[in-house]
């Protein structure tokens, strides 16, 4: 009964659609698992993208148990044809797609002269960047039909370069940038845009870097948790809010930043404790 309240409640606001079909790149662990979950609880239809089978699987069944139709494809974002495939096999069990969820990510902690080839550069933009174009490209017909949306995991590493994470600030402002401009064209279709940018989440991301010549120490209290981050998310999503900035201390150093960069950017660098 409360999730049915849940989902009487989002309707009325007009910006939530009961049986939305919903697309989550990244979902097998992390924020898009978590996002997954959320979403379950809601009762939508899902299609849920990622390199592991056995975690997707995991996944869906838990999303099935809360009440949500889920179905998951096997996904490497970095390839066009993987993006392609999830989409169209989406379009073909549910004939819709109402919220893109773009979410898959790497990283690595190194100094940018200390990479000895572009490689893992070039791989961190083809997950980060490419493979959120390659799933716009071929879920914008479908959004634009359903007046959809657009649900972009960008981070504040979009907005603000950081020591160490030259490739990952890199891909990200690229993320930001394509969004934003990708917003300008599709103004007049009712098509929105929400760019997320949080700081550093307690996700198993770091975990998994492409390389880490120079690991962070210990700052799990400065960062957030999966479950607080997504519930922002949720609420931006639920807006169809243009960007969000969270906490607060990140927002403010966002705006504050043009005008006292030489302070923001000592701070910023401090808190990165590297």
């Amino acid at each position: 009964m409360g999730n049915q309240q849940q989902i009487l409640k989002l309707a009325k606001t007009k910006q939530f659609k009961p049986n939305s079909v919903i697309v989550i790149t990244g979902a097998s662990s992390g924020i898009g698992r978590e996002l997954a979950l959320q979403y379950a609880t809601r009762g939508v239809k899902m299609m849920l993208g990622a390199r592991s089978e056995e975690e997707l699987k995991e996944v869906c069944t838990l999303c099935e148990q809360l009440g949500s139709k889920a179905h998951y494809k096997i996904t490497d974002v970095s390839k066009e044809e993987d993006c392609k495939q999830l989409i169209e096999e989406t379009v073909r069990i549910f004939n819709r797609i109402d919220i893109l969820v773009l979410n898959a990510g790497v990283n690595a902690h190194s100094f940018f002269e200390e990479f000895k080839d572009l490689t893992v550069f070039k791989k961190i933009m083809d997950v980060n960047f490419y493979g959120y174009v390659y799933c716009t490209k071929y879920a914008l017909p479908y959004i634009r039909k359903s007046s959809g949306q657009f649900v972009v995991m960008s981070s504040i590493s979009g907005e603000i370069g950081l020591p160490y994470r030259v490739p990952y600030c890199s891909s990200k402002f690229a993320v930001t940038g394509f969004f934003e401009a990708l917003r300008t064209e599709l103004e007049d279709f009712n098509v929105a845009i929400t760019i997320v940018c949080p700081p550093s989440v307690r996700t198993p991301m770091r975990d998994h870097d492409l390389l880490k010549k120079h690991s962070p120490k210990d700052e799990s209290e400065d960062r957030i948790t999966i479950q607080e981050c997504v519930s922002m998310i949720l609420d931006a999503a639920d807006r169809r809010a243009r960007k969000i900035f969270f906490p607060f201390k990140a927002y403010l150093s966002v705006y504050v930043r043009p005008i006292f960069p030489d302070f923001v950017d000592k701070r910023l660098k401090q808190k990165a404790k590297l």
